[in-house]
């Protein structure tokens, strides 16, 4: 035992005396040459202009300094370069068979990457080997079982610059460094540190520059198929015209790393302003809301492999509104995505542009509607499956409760639907948009139930010169066809119908505009009545129909107490102007009293007496209201058509005549009307007579001539016959007076 114990310290000492010889006589720089001769095979230019190195104790390794990397056909312009490389390999557990590596450092790394305005890479100079080797089977299951322990990796100061003459852009990645203690395959989570700083160049933009800031715990097994991040955080600060900080924290699990990678875990995105993250980017918002976008937060379950993403119990918070849900990226490739969201209150108006202050009136001619194109090619990729769900959602004032949208968007074909709540009332839209085509196709279907008219106009602030109240019903059907929204609104084609119960107008009154049209006819004064300040209209229906921008009223009905009331004409939505007529027909009532002694009808219990049949059933269109739809004031638009009120006083004049005078006028027009059939009696029985007395003529003339061919001889007549022996000539005929 002694004996063997004896030679095992012989035979060790001279491993030991070997490594020492081998590192104290034996100059590592002797085989720079061989080395970069080895690389010349393999198309690459290596120059190692520092020193090789040799570590004995306590660690066992190598150094390299000062290493440039070329092409061989441009060996001066070194693609990669770095100052100082080293490995260490502890040296007692190599007795022992464990492979453990004490460190690993990179210092001074850079790679320059550039691609020229034809697109050719400077990497793409070196030339690659013939042949490659595959490892024996054997070799590699040996490196599967090895044990591997890394006390520590460090790469420091390393950079990568990347130049795109081609696409006029540069980046480049700076102050790289990345370490790692306690490296592992036994599934042991070791730290990991990284930190780096990104700076982009684009042509004509401002650059952007991006620090970021990494750690967290890694784990990894033997066989190198599954790792585990935890405890993960990543910061990003962004700079450019504004900056902006990204702060994440995430825990990892990524398996089957080698053959189909999947990965689920948990993520957080801290609250940031996403105003300052899109400034950082170059893209400017203005928003109604000068502080809108500016909290933003994520928390989610993440899972997904290289073909999809899916965010579970997902948590977003925008300003105010909080959104729980799911969303999905189903398929990288066709970009199928799919999210179901719940949220509380959402005022859609403070992320819109600010309104456009109003410029003084000038008499240049106005300037058209911005007219924005539908990205049609962006349309027909679509992949969409999307549902919203809010409490409250805000859009131009209105507010929207127990709003429940949907989207749904395939191959060219963009679906949606929406049903909410307002002002006591129930809205539902539908609507359909083919981009599949040369010119989009859109229809749409959208109805109220219920809607209270004066908070609808209050909230709009539309209530300032005119008001309405009570519920109305509608529904409107239309299509249309165009690639921009201006085209659309243009093409669009619609038929809408309504009506409502006890809707009120004001502060025009139509049963005392009626009155005073009647007083005004009659000459007489108005009667001190106390009016009230609207226009309370019973079972009003209606409908109408949209045609190149002009909303055109079909159909009209309304009651006013014992008023009926109509309407017609047109609203220009180009030349933002209405004409609107509105009819008017008195109706008798039981209770009225039509005699031809009297006539008491009155247009209401607290209204006028017209005193007098001439206005009853009859349908008088005199109101006439027209201005501007921006500058609508039912006072200063509604107004007696004159035309039509001088016509209306001529008619009535004659009908008080034929009133007054009655009976004569009966009698006078009775008498007329004889003496003008007679007169055509007698005009009538001349014309029979003097054709009577032609047609007598003629036969007595036919009568003659034939007589005489009777009675005369078969000869020629001559220059000797009698001038009495020839056929006197035939009257002339003339016409009857």
């Amino acid at each position: 035992m002694k004996i063997l114990l004896k030679s095992l310290a012989v035979l060790l000492l001279l491993i030991v005396l070997a490594v020492f010889a081998l590192v104290f006589l034996v100059d590592a720089n002797r085989f720079k040459p061989r080395i970069e001769a080895l690389a010349k095979d393999q198309g690459v230019a290596l120059q190692i202009k520092g020193d090789l190195g040799w570590d004995l104790w306590p660690s066992i390794g190598v150094a390299v300094n000062d290493v440039h990397v070329a092409p061989l056909a441009e060996p001066n312009q070194a693609i990669a370069s770095l100052q100082q490389a080293s490995l260490l390999l502890k040296l007692i557990p190599l007795f022992s068979g464990n492979f453990q590596v004490d460190h690993i450092a990179v210092d001074g790394l850079k790679l320059n990457l550039k691609r020229d305005q034809t697109g050719k890479g400077n990497w793409e100079a070196f030339n690659k080997p013939a042949t490659t080797t595959t490892p024996p089977a054997s070799v590699a299951d040996a490196e599967s079982n090895l044990s591997l322990d890394i006390q520590h990796i460090s790469l420091t100061n390393a950079s990568l610059a990347f130049a795109d003459a081609q696409a006029g852009s540069a980046i480049n990645l700076r102050d790289i460094n990345l370490t790692m203690s306690g490296v592992n395959l036994r599934a042991e989570p070791f730290a990991v540190d990284l930190g780096f700083v990104l700076e982009q160049v684009q042509a004509n933009t401002e650059k952007l520059t991006l620090a970021g800031k990494l750690n967290a715990g890694l784990s990894v097994d033997q066989s190198m198929n599954t790792l585990r991040l935890t405890d993960g955080q990543l910061q990003l600060d962004l700079s450019s015209k504004e900056a902006a900080t990204l702060a994440l924290t995430y825990a990892l699990t990524v398996t089957d790393l080698k053959n189909n990678p999947a990965y689920q875990g948990q993520i957080t995105l801290k609250d940031t302003s996403l105003q300052k993250l899109l400034g950082a980017f170059g893209i400017e918002l203005q928003t109604t809301r000068r502080d809108a976008l500016g909290k933003f937060s994520l928390s989610a379950d993440i899972n997904g492999d290289t073909a999809k993403v899916k965010l579970e119990n997902l948590k977003l918070v925008l300003d105010e509104t909080t959104f729980n849900g799911s969303a999905a990226i189903n398929n990288f490739e066709t970009g199928a995505i799919r999210a179901s969201l719940t949220g509380d209150t959402f005022n859609l108006d403070d992320y819109l542009p600010p309104p456009v202050k109003d410029e003084p009136a000038t008499t240049a001619a106005p300037v058209p509607a911005q007219d924005t194109p539908l990205p049609v090619d962006s349309l027909r990729t679509l992949n969409l499956n999307i549902k919203l769900a809010l409490k409250k959602l805000i859009v131009n004032k209105i507010p929207l409760e127990n709003v429940d949208a949907k989207v749904l968007a395939k191959n060219g074909m963009i679906e949606q639907s929406l049903s909410a709540t307002a002002f006591s009332g129930k809205i539902t839209t539908k609507g359909q948009l083919d981009a599949r085509g040369q010119q989009s196709q859109l229809q749409f279907d959208a109805g109220v139930e219920g809607l209270e008219l004066a908070p609808l106009l209050k909230t709009m602030e539309m209530d300032s010169k005119f008001g309405l109240q009570g519920a109305i019903q509608a529904r409107a059907i239309g299509s249309s066809q165009g690639n921009s929204t201006n085209a659309l609104f243009k093409a669009l084609r619609a038929n809408a119908n309504f009506s409502g119960a006890q809707v009120r107008v004001s502060p025009i009154n139509l049963e005392q505009q009626f009155c005073k049209l009647v007083n005004l006819v009659n000459k007489a004064e108005d009667p001190a009545t106390a009016w009230n300040e609207y226009t309370e209209l019973t079972e009003l229906s209606g409908s109408v129909k949209w045609r190149d921008q002009i909303i055109t009223i079909d159909t009209f009905k309304a009651g006013v107490e014992k008023l009926q009331l109509g309407s017609t004409g047109k609203i220009n939505l180009a030349s933002d102007e209405y004409d609107i007529f509105l009819p008017l027909k008195l109706v008798k009532g039981k209770a009225d009293t039509v005699t031809a002694e009297q006539v008491a009808v009155t247009t209401s219990a607290n209204g006028c007496s017209v005193g007098s049949y001439y206005w009853l059933e009859r349908g008088l269109e005199l109101l006439r209201c027209k201005g501007s739809l921006d500058e609508i004031n039912p006072l200063h638009d509604c107004r007696p058509d004159k035309d039509m009120l001088v016509q209306l006083t001529k008619d009535f004049a004659v009908y008080k005549l034929k009133e007054k005078h009655g009976a004569k006028f009966d009698a006078k027009k009775q008498e007329l009307e004889q003496k003008l059939d007679d007169r055509k009696q007698e005009a009538k029985q001349k014309i029979e007579d003097k054709k009577q007395q032609l047609l007598d003529k003629l036969q007595q003339r036919l009568n003659r001539g034939a007589a005489s061919s009777v009675a005369a001889p078969a000869v020629e007549p001559s220059a000797s016959t009698p001038a009495a022996a020839t056929e006197a000539a035939p009257e002339p005929v003339t016409a009857p007076e």
